[in-house]
């Protein structure tokens, strides 16, 4: 009877909680237009901005295919990785109208399996990906003497961390990132359940650690993460953070952002050229 007592107890207050708030439903939640590169939009930011198709072998000769983005007298050249699912021809509008504002040259490429790369996705086939994207666009004789900003948002911060460990990266952006699988998992599951689950990580998994890449990585490195990120909370890019051996580091966390738009930040072009600038000046 108590039982029953306290369950119509909760039902009413959750009845009463929301019957003076007001739900606001739109289109913009139900319509996701595609974000495509636009060459007219972005010649509105920059207007040398040109764009070509490429095609970039990776480590097993599976074709992977991509966007470059160049301009004049280029500041640096951004590797863009995507999240989970990201296709340059659907979403890659967004990020590169954001990060071209930095007079920098942007390569864009689908992981394998996505969009209109061959192969099929594994962790490991995707960081051994990177590598040939990083190698192609170090060995572009037209990029050849603009540094190396990698920049990786969500699953793609993961690739970023992998590469800046294994080249020599100029600059290190990490958006929506992970520390490591366990971390991350951590801070999603509510504490109350923790005691009843014990989870097992694949060795593809275990091995992700963006904690210890940013433990070792002594270049410009900026950390981005939206104030409500439910996917990635802000307390992981804290502790990466903390962590960070650079004594060029920014944390920015973005007020009223979540996992999927931190780059649309008002201040995102402050933190981005002061890296700019601090490569620049390590350059010099």
């Amino acid at each position: 009877m108590k039982h029953r007592l306290l369950t119509v107890a909760t039902v009413v207050l959750v009845v009463l909680q929301t019957a003076c708030t007001t739900i606001s439903v739109n289109e913009s939640h139900f319509l996701n237009p595609d974000q495509k590169i636009q060459v007219k939009e972005l010649n509105k930011i920059e207007p040398t901005a040109t764009t070509e198709n490429i095609t970039i072998n990776g480590f097993d000769d599976v074709t992977l295919s991509g966007t470059l983005i160049k301009v004049d007298n280029a500041q640096a050249t951004v590797i863009y990785f995507g999240g989970n699912q990201f296709r340059v021809s659907v979403a890659g509008g967004e990020p590169a109208q954001q990060i071209l504002p930095m007079n920098v040259n942007i390569l864009m490429v689908d992981h394998r399996g996505y969009g209109n790369s061959e192969g099929t996705p594994t962790v490991e086939n995707l960081k051994r990906d990177a590598l040939s994207v990083y190698d192609y666009a170090a060995n572009l004789v037209d990029l050849e003497n603009a540094p190396i900003i990698l920049h990786g948002h969500s699953l793609g911060s993961v690739i970023a961390g992998y590469v800046a460990s294994e080249r020599s990266a100029d600059a290190l952006v990490l958006e929506g990132s992970i520390t490591n699988v366990q971390q991350m998992t951590s801070q999603r599951i509510p504490w109350f359940v923790k005691p009843f689950v014990e989870l097992h990580f694949s060795d593809e998994l275990a091995r992700v650690d963006n904690l210890k890449v940013v433990e070792s990585f002594t270049a410009p490195l900026l950390i981005i993460t939206g104030e409500n990120d439910t996917q990635t909370p802000p307390v992981l890019a804290e502790t990466l953070y903390q962590h960070a051996f650079s004594k060029q580091k920014q944390l920015y966390i973005v007020k009223g952002k979540h996992h999927g738009n931190a780059l649309t930040g008002d201040k995102l072009q402050l933190h981005y050229q002061r890296l700019v600038k601090q490569l620049n000046e390590k350059k010099s």
